[in-house]
This record gives structure tokens, sequence and C-alpha cells, in this order.
């Protein structure tokens, strides 16, 4: 039998011990890490290299990533347009006003759950509140700037490609995006819940944070609705109370 070669992998670097992040409801949020990510691209090439490098460099969702043109991107400034897909719908300015009524009228009913009109007067405030179709929001873009190594690779791709302007560079599928993660997450021996596009979304934000990316711009580049979505990632900066009034420097 011909002798098995083995691939000398990146070394796994030292952020091992970076902690779990926890959302605001308690679950864990789990996220890939640089020393995975180089191991991937170690081992993959072409379009699913492009795929990986783009997730991680720039943590869009997966239906951000398949909406991306050559129009999107611009080379001289080096940035991606992205459209922010991931939008709640919006009450109308009407609906507003009697979803504060309804937070009244609970408050009430509260501090009187005797009462024998707050009830009924709720229950036609929830009704009329039922009446009011949610408006679909706006279009929305962001901009997120990307490395000149990334923006020449990207270019290089659209030319060997023959990708027009209006095209997307990946037409392929969510499914497909996910089944390229894992097949490369399976080849570089990484966590199997973390060969995950989502997890590089995270490994986004927890090394921007890392790197002294303001919460605010990150969330900028993010497309976050909230900022408490943002602080989740800032979480990995946790030290000693004492140490952070030390380093205040009075």
């Amino acid at each position: 039998m011909p002798k098995k070669t083995s691939i000398e992998l990146p070394d796994s670097g030292g952020d091992n011990g970076l902690p779990l992040l926890t959302t605001n409801a308690g679950g864990k949020l789990k996220y890939i890490r640089r020393h995975e990510v180089e191991r991937m691209l170690f081992l993959v090439e072409g379009r699913d290299r492009l795929i990986i490098k783009i997730l991680w460099q720039t943590g869009v969702r997966v239906s951000e990533l398949l909406t991306i043109t050559p129009s999107d991107i611009d080379f001289k400034e080096g940035s991606i347009r992205v459209a922010t897909l991931k939008k709640k719908s919006i009450l109308p300015k009407k609906g507003k006003v009697i979803r504060v009524e309804i937070h009244g009228l609970e408050m009430a009913l509260k501090e009187n759950p005797h009462s024998m009109t707050l009830p009924e007067k709720l229950s036609d405030a929830r009704k009329r509140l039922s009446s009011y179709d949610r408006e679909p929001p706006e279009p929305r873009h962001r901009v997120i700037p990307i490395s000149r190594s990334l923006s020449e690779e990207i270019a290089s791709y659209i030319e060997g490609n023959g990708i027009k302007a209006a095209e997307p560079l990946f037409a392929i599928s969510r499914i497909r995006v996910h089944q390229i993660i894992r097949a490369a997450g399976e080849k570089a021996e990484v966590e199997r819940d973390i060969s995950h596009p989502h997890a590089f979304r995270h490994g986004f934000g927890v090394n921007a944070i890392l790197s002294g990316v303001p919460p605010l711009l990150l969330r900028t580049w993010m497309g976050h609705a909230s900022t408490d979505s943002t602080l989740i990632y800032t979480q990995v900066l946790q030290k000693d109370p004492k140490r952070h009034l030390e380093d205040m420097g009075f």
C-alpha cells in the first residue's frame, strides 16, 4: 500500500482560552477563532477559499453574502456595500400609539386587578393593534472596509470567472455555503458546531473587539438593529474589575 502523506497544518495559536459568549437570553454563542480559519484556508482553494475569507473578514450573513455583486465592491477605497437583510418590519405610527396605550393599561391592571373596565379596554386596544399590518422596512445598506489583499483576490476571481457587474459573486444556494463550510471544517479538524457560517460572523465580531474596534462602529459594520447585540462581543475583554480601575491611571 502507498504510504499516506500527512499535511502540516498551521499552528493552533494561543487564543483557545477566550471565553464563550452569552446572549441576553442566556444562550451560548459560539464563534470561530483566527487559527481555526487559517487551518481551513490552508486546505481549500478557489471559490470556496474566497467565500471563507469574505465571511471571516466582513462578518456578513450568508443571505447577504449571496447578494454581493462586482458593482458592490469599491476597489479604489477598499470596501463592500452590503444589503442589510435581517430587518424587522415597521409598525405604523398609529399602531405605535396603541402599543403605548396597551402598555399603560397593562400597568394599570396590575395595580388594580379587580377593575371591571380595564380588561375590556385592554382587549379593545389589542384588537385595534392587530388591525394594523406591519410595513416592510426601507432598503438599507452598509459599507464594510476590506483589506487590500481581499480586494485583489475578489478582483482576480471576478476576472477569472467573467462575472458581470450585476451578477452575484457566488451563484449558489445558502445550503451549498453551509456544505462548503462544513466540509472545510472537517478537513481542518475544526469542531463541527463552529464549522458554520454564522460562527464566522461571531468570530468577526470577537476579532474586531480584540483589535480595538469601537462597539458603535462595529455595530455599523455588522448591521445590528440594537447596540445590545454588538456589546455581547465585549465579553471577551472580561477581567478583574480592579484592573480596569488601575488602567484608568488617576
